[in-house]
Parts: C-alpha cells; sequence; structure tokens
C-alpha cells in the first residue's frame, strides 16, 4: 500500500508535468535557457525566501541540518569524484557527476513525501533540509556547475551572482529579527515561488526531450548506485554520529535519500555542464527512487519512531 501510494501521490504529478515539457520540446521546441534563468534568478529564490520568513526556526534543529546537509555534501562530492578519477571523466562530465550527486530533491519530491510518511511535523523539519540543499546547491552547486568549463575566478564570480543565496540570509535575518514585511511584497515573492517547482519539471522534460534515443548508462548507472545506495547508508551513519534521534533523524535519512533534484538540469543549462547527461541521472534516480525511497521511508518509520 505504501509503495502505490507514494507513487500515485508523488512521483506521478512529477512525471506528468516533466511529460509536459517533453511534448513541447517535440512539438514546438523551447528555449530552455530561458527557462532555466529566470528560475535560477526569480523564482528559486523567492521560493526559499518565503519558505524561511515564515518558517518557526530553533538553533537546535538549524544547527543539525546544516551539519548533517554539509557533511553529505562533502562525502557524496568525495564518491563523485573518485568515480571520476576511475572511469577517467572528462573535466565537465566530472563536475556533471559531482553536482548531481550533492544536489537531492529534498523539495518538489521530498517535501510531500515527509509530509505523507510523517505528517505536518515531518514537513516542518523536512523544509529545513531543503533550504539548506538548495543554498548549498546555489552555492557549491553553482561553483561546480561552472568549473565544468570556465576557470576558477570565473567560477566564483557566478557564486557570486547566485541569487538564492542572498534570498536566504535575507529570509534568516528578517525570521530572526521579526521583521514584518509589507504584505503586497510577500505575495509578490510568494506568488514567484509557487512557479519554481512546476517550472523546473518542465525543464527537466525540455532536457528530456532532447535526449534522442540515446542514454549514457556506462556514466549514468554509477552515478545513481553513489546517489540511491551509497547515499541512504551514509545518510544513517552520519545522523546518528550527529546524536540526531526520532523524527529528526528519520526525515534527514529520507531527504538525503531523495533522487537528484529537478534543479541540478537548471544549473547544469545554465552554466554547460552536461545538461543531457544531468536529465539522464535526474530520471533514472526519480526512477529508481521508486523502489530505494519505499524502502528508506518503511525503515525509518519502523527502526526509528
Amino acid at each position: 500500500m505504501l509503495f502505490l501510494t507514494v507513487l500515485w501521490n508523488v512521483v506521478l504529478p512529477v512525471f506528468l508535468v516533466a511529460g509536459l515539457g517533453v511534448l513541447l520540446q517535440r512539438l514546438i521546441g523551447v528555449d530552455v535557457r530561458a527557462l532555466s534563468q529566470a528560475t535560477f534568478y526569480v523564482f528559486s529564490p523567492c521560493l526559499a525566501f518565503a519558505t524561511l520568513y515564515r518558517l518557526d526556526l530553533n538553533g537546535e534543529g538549524l544547527g543539525s541540518a546544516v551539519m548533517f546537509a554539509i557533511t553529505m555534501a562533502i562525502l557524496m562530492a568525495l564518491i563523485g569524484f573518485a568515480i571520476a578519477k576511475f572511469l577517467r571523466y572528462t573535466r565537465s562530465v566530472t563536475s556533471a557527476t559531482v553536482l548531481a550527486l550533492i544536489n537531492s530533491n529534498t523539495g518538489n519530491y521530498g517535501l510531500p513525501l515527509n509530509q505523507f510518511a510523517f505528517g505536518d511535523a515531518g514537513l516542518q523539519i523536512a523544509i529545513l533540509y531543503y533550504v539548506m540543499n538548495a543554498t548549498l546547491a546555489n552555492s557549491v552547486g553553482v561553483y561546480v556547475a561552472s568549473s565544468g568549463r570556465a576557470s576558477v575566478s570565473r567560477a566564483l564570480k557566478n557564486v557570486a551572482r547566485a541569487p538564492l543565496v542572498y534570498a536566504t540570509f535575507a529570509a534568516l535575518l528578517t525570521n530572526a529579527f521579526r521583521w514584518p514585511m509589507p504584505a503586497p511584497l510577500l505575495k509578490a515573492i510568494s506568488l514567484a515561488g509557487q512557479a519554481a517547482v512546476p517550472v523546473m519539471l518542465i525543464i527537466l522534460g525540455v532536457n528530456l526531450g532532447r535526449l534522442g534515443t540515446q542514454v549514457h548508462w556506462k556514466r549514468t548507472i554509477p552515478t545513481t548506485v553513489a546517489k540511491l545506495g551509497i547515499g541512504p547508508v551514509l545518510a544513517w551513519l552520519i545522523s546518528g554520529w550527529l546524536g540526531m534521534t526520532g523524527l529528526a533523524r528519520a526525515v534527514a535519512i529520507v531527504q538525503a535519500s531523495t533522487p537528484t533534484a529537478v534543479m541540478s538540469t537548471v544549473l547544469s543549462t545554465e552554466f554547460d555542464c552536461e545538461p543531457e547527461y544531468v536529465a539522464e541521472v535526474v530520471f533514472v534516480t526519480t526512477m529508481a527512487s521508486i523502489v530505494t525511497l519505499t524502502t528508506v521511508v518503511a525503515l525509518a518509520k519502523g527502526y526509528l519512531l
């Protein structure tokens, strides 16, 4: 029953919207770069700000989320570099692999999944990990995506241009000091943020529509195994090492076990970092996660709660 419910309520809607992107690409063609720029510079920062501004933050929960997210990102990046060295990837493919491994779909996949599995309390904790992952994706992720073809200095300049990082810090400040936002401005930010998830799914579909019949399985399979096989095990070990327990640990593990984020396709498209390969990883990991995440959720509920 859990398997079918996750498939019906979480995975199927994701693929239906992405399928619209595939149709748009095949029937009329779509300027995917324009869509990725709108998401990168407007929709995603607005979503992060609106979410953090309303979130009830506490120091202990935020500290655990930060430590967990950073540790997971470092270890998954090291695994990505190891895979790339062993398989002799080019510089751009190496960057794309690391990007795919450190950027998890904790938003449009992880948030509803955690709400379904653990209720509203789980959702509130899950939002913390979404914001941390999104911040890392738009700082470290931007650097990784840029470094595939650009110099170090140019990659760092691209990080400085990432608006989500600034939106996150602005939201944390306004939240911490309880600064009121003018109602029209907050409504406008929230409205723009609501566009982020569907547009990201359209971008995923457009990139998948450009794949044709050739899929690079030799590159996609190792990344998928690392993401969905090694990732959950590391999450289990790291959360225990950090002393996390109960619901907080269960949500952290589930969020870290989600597939490669759709946002990865936005970053890879924006910075020309193997966007078709990244789209393949997003697609394959999302499909495979039907089985892996169902198992992770069942184990988390059975052993941690």
